[in-house]
């Protein structure tokens, strides 16, 4: 589903929301993650690891991690970015500067 949420620095952007469903551990933030992006990327054989540290992510977003002031973390994943915040929603954004990279 498209819908328009805040962009960061008051921009209003079209994104289309992946998932919103949340999560309470970091094991449940990266599988929801995976899932989202589930043929939503460059290749079948992207591996999401290419294109972030999965590792960082949930660091600053784990819930049972210390709350660095992290709100959300953004990426690009093939003509996409990515944006997952630490509300719980995983949405795509086009991104036509963004170059593709081969899987």
């Amino acid at each position: 589903m498209s819908e328009t949420i805040d962009g960061g620095a008051g921009r209003r952007t079209s994104w289309t929301v992946l998932d919103r469903s949340g999560w309470e551990t970091g094991d449940e933030l990266l599988r929801r993650l995976a899932d989202a992006l589930a043929g939503f990327g460059p290749g079948k054989s992207t591996v999401l690891y290419d294109h972030v540290s999965v590792d960082a992510v949930i660091d600053a977003l784990d819930p049972e991690s210390p709350s660095r002031a992290v709100s959300e973390i953004r990426f690009d994943y093939g003509r996409y970015e990515i944006m997952i915040t630490r509300d719980g929603v995983i949405a795509a954004h086009p991104d036509p500067a963004a170059s593709p990279r081969s899987s």
